[in-house]
């Protein structure tokens, strides 16, 4: 991408003294390429009219999308198990597979025997877990969609749980009546930590990891709030209004985030964080570093 970028905006001429937005891995402020030389200024481009990537932050959408309503009309969580999306359903109590693409591959598996209210489903890297409204409850199931008998009870924590993510470690289910996020070992025990929501949500209805931060959606503000592993709120969101109004589901790809609407049954890819060299603080980690042609 770097690469591409660089091109369209660099390219085989120029003159010494040119000044341009650079999306570069750059040594100290320098940057060479062929016989250039580019000094990074500290200027800061954010002219999106002129330069539309100058700023590639979190929570952009990126005109991708795919639906679901043939398959479901009320979604509730969306994941990623690193080359298909699951999407689990609360009017079929189903979870339902799709392509990268997000084109439905027609497997699916029923949770129904579980919990007759599913409300958001997560991957752990070997097995899918569905956490129930109904019995308060995350249940865990093959790769192939088999319950496994294993199960644990989050209702002691929350009587409304509403997502459900895994960090690599933990697992973690946001509840809507605390406003509030809990770490369970991966053997579901909960471990005492947790970190509430209720600052910048009233109403959260699913939780992912990013690698890095944690992310909650919620359905009062169509918005998704960005913590740290700690639980703390960074200050970074993003709006989903302009999509879905009644945001139901968010999961990371790797790359993007994906959040599921209940009001259009369709899945919407949002840019992830792209960190750029030569910025001084967060407020403006998206935007473009510019540079001067000195050689």
């Amino acid at each position: 991408m770097a690469d591409k970028f660089l091109s369209s905006l660099v390219g085989g001429g120029g003159f010494i003294g040119d000044v341009k937005p650079l999306y570069v891995n750059d040594i100290d402020g320098l940057f060479l390429q062929d016989d250039q030389s580019w000094l990074r200024t500290g200027v800061i481009q954010t002219d999106l009219s002129d330069y539309p990537d100058a700023k590639k932050g979190s929570g952009a959408y990126t005109g991708t999308s795919f639906s679901v309503a043939s398959q479901e009309a009320r979604p509730q969580g969306i994941t990623w198990d690193g080359t298909h999306f699951w999407v689990i359903g609360f009017s079929s109590d189903t979870a339902y597979k799709y392509t990268a693409a997000g084109v439905y591959t027609g497997t699916s598996f029923s949770v129904s025997g579980q919990d007759g209210a599913p409300a958001g489903i997560t991957w752990d890297g070997t097995h899918l877990w569905v956490v129930g409204a109904s019995n308060k409850t995350a249940y865990q199931y093959t790769a192939a969609g088999v319950y496994t008998g294993t199960s644990f009870s989050v209702n002691s924590q929350d009587g409304a749980p509403a997502g459900i993510t895994w960090d690599g470690t933990h697992l973690w289910v946001v509840g809507a009546s605390n406003k509030t996020a809990y770490q369970y070992t991966a053997a579901g025990v909960y471990t005492g930590t947790s970190f509430s929501v209720s600052g910048q949500e009233s109403n959260p209805q699913d939780i992912t990891w990013d690698g890095t931060h944690f992310w909650v959606i919620g359905l009062s503000s169509d918005t998704a709030y960005k913590y740290t592993a700690a639980g703390v709120y960074t200050g970074t969101s993003f709006s989903v209004s302009g999509q879905d109004g009644a945001p139901a589901g968010i999961t990371w790809d790797g790359t993007n985030f994906w959040v599921i609407g209940d009001t259009t049954d369709t899945a919407y890819q949002y840019t992830g964080v792209n960190s750029f060299v030569g910025l001084s603080n967060a407020t403006t980690e998206y935007n473009l570093p510019t540079y001067v042609r000195i050689k």
